[in-house]
């Protein structure tokens, strides 16, 4: 299970300097062989992975170090063929490798191999580095995972002005609220439960023993609202001096992303703390496809953050032994849960009628039940 970890880098003028020389080199590297190879795939539709691989290999080597400029030349190559991949797959909607850049400059990045850097105390400590020599910086932050480390990013935040190191790690144990665990952990049951996404309701859970769970929504829209708000009114002020970016801007919208993610991240992790008490080993998740395209409003685009929501279900669910199968949702909200298509309807919004029966149940929750109990399930006895 690979996870990553991200801890802020506390540097002085001189790391700083070394910091600058190494990822501004890093980022040079990459654009120039990524250029190259663009040029290579629009003309030809074939890359010489191997030719490339050597000419930048012996112009960067004894400037950045041999090991570094093979991770990065690695990490391009690696790229580039899942792009490839995908593009023989007739997937829609993608485009070959970016460049490492910053609003039209060039972006501070790096990448190292596991054995270039070692973390000691609360040193990260990086060698191998060329004419660079060697660099010792702090860092603050918890490493939250242990096992075996694999690569080191490290990036530059111009707009916090701020250093990062993003390390991966082959996760064994990993620390939830100051407690350690091993994972994946071991099921300790074999329930499936339903899960339906939405806006009001962020996940709607429903468990085949009758248990059932509603996430509130709502506080996600509050932030999003009110940080529309705030933007709106400062973007009106930049239009009156003719710009139309800053960098209070850029973290207004910063601030608005990661705290939407901190309470996604929290609400997850509650719900599939909840799943692997009670026993369930599956959940089936609703996955609305092509929402954006389809039905681009500002709640879906901007409050849900669905896709980050889908994958941190999956993420999490990992780490609890929890398989995840995604399944299509449409129209699961307005059948009726007891006798199926036919019978009943929505008479307002979050709320969903049985005409036969003459009650009434909660829309989430009855999207969540024909979800977990579709086509290819057996229901339970009625009642």
């Amino acid at each position: 299970m690979r996870r990553t970890c991200v801890v802020e880098l506390i540097v002085d003028e001189e790391d700083e300097k070394r910091l600058k020389q190494l990822c501004d080199l890093s980022s040079k590297l990459w654009n120039e062989v990524n250029y190259t190879r663009l040029r290579m795939f629009l003309e030809r539709k074939h890359i010489d992975f191997k030719g490339t691989y050597k000419e930048f290999y012996e112009k960067y080597k004894p400037l950045i170090g041999s090991v570094t400029v093979q991770t990065i030349l690695l990490k391009n190559s690696e790229t580039w063929k899942g792009f490839l991949g995908l593009l023989k797959l007739k997937r829609g909607g993608i485009s070959p490798p970016g460049n490492k850049k910053r609003r039209n400059s060039k972006g501070l990045w790096t990448v190292l191999r596991k054995d270039q850097y070692k973390v000691d105390g609360d040193k990260i400590v990086v060698k191998g580095l060329g004419a660079i020599g060697w660099i010792e910086v702090g860092y603050k932050g918890l490493i939250h995972l242990r096992g075996e480390q694999g690569r080191l990013e490290i990036r530059y935040d111009a707009d916090r002005k701020k250093w990062y190191a993003h390390i991966a790690f082959e996760v064994l144990e990993k620390a939830v609220r100051e407690v350690w665990a091993s994972i994946p952990k071991r099921p300790k049951g074999n329930l499936v439960a339903g899960i339906d996404v939405g806006v009001n309701n962020l996940m709607a859970v429903y468990v085949e023993n009758g248990s059932s769970m509603l996430v509130n929504g709502r506080p996600l829209k509050a932030i999003a609202y009110y940080w529309r708000m705030k933007i709106a009114k400062y973007q009106s002020m930049l239009s009156k001096y003719g710009l139309r970016t800053s960098r209070r801007l850029r973290l207004m919208y910063a601030k608005w992303r990661m705290q939407a993610r901190d309470y996604i991240n929290a609400k997850v992790r509650q719900v599939m703390e909840w799943l692997y008490n009670i026993g369930v080993s599956t959940i089936k998740v609703g996955y609305p496809r092509n929402i954006i395209h389809e039905n681009g409003s500002f709640e879906n685009v901007q409050v849900w953050h669905y896709g980050y929501l889908i994958r941190r279900i999956i993420e999490v669910a990992e780490e609890y032994g929890i398989k995840v199968i995604l399944v299509n949702e449409a129209g699961t909200s307005s059948k009726c849960p007891i006798h199926g298509d036919g019978c009943g309807r929505r008479i307002t919004r979050g709320l969903f009628k049985c005409t036969r029966l003459n009650k009434v149940f909660n829309a989430d929750l009855a999207a969540a039940y024909n979800i977990l109990f579709g086509a290819d399930n057996p229901k339970p006895r009625e009642g």
